[in-house]
């Protein structure tokens, strides 16, 4: 219980303030927008030579934090489909954007890491942490 003192014509009156008590649904509801809050987004544009060529990002796609820390899980993905989907791309660029998990607080350099089972994976290294964890990386 909190107690509030307050003056009225020179006179103290005590105001007891009440206790509140929060739903344990909105908390959780607030902690997960923390955690929305806390994502990383990565927005990739690919040049090519090619004038058609096909396009997937498979799921073992990570964020890995230079030093220490856990690698980022890739949570969703914008204009590029999921392996084991193809998307065909006519044309020399093509533009994604890629929502991982948030990264270690002490993280401050990662690499973008696509684990495939055969060559050709995305792989970007050396991505300075900024305070936005809004990114904006080239691929050729």
């Amino acid at each position: 219980m909190n107690l509030d003192v307050t003056v009225v014509n020179h006179q103290p009156e005590i105001i007891t303030l009440p206790d509140v008590k929060i739903d344990k649904e909105v908390i959780a509801k607030a902690k997960e927008c923390i955690e929305v809050e806390k994502q990383v987004i990565v927005h990739v544009s690919i040049r090519t030579s090619f004038t058609w060529w096909q396009i997937r990002i498979w799921p073992s796609t990570f964020l890995v934090p230079r030093g220490a820390g856990s690698e980022s899980k890739l949570l969703n993905a914008d204009n590029i489909p999921f392996y084991p989907q193809w998307l065909y791309v006519f044309g020399s660029n093509h533009r994604f954007t890629l929502i991982f998990e948030g990264l270690p607080e002490e993280c401050e350099v990662f690499d973008l890491i696509e684990r495939i089972p055969q060559k050709g994976g995305f792989e970007y290294f050396g991505i300075r942490r900024n305070r936005s964890d809004v990114y904006h990386i080239e691929l050729d």
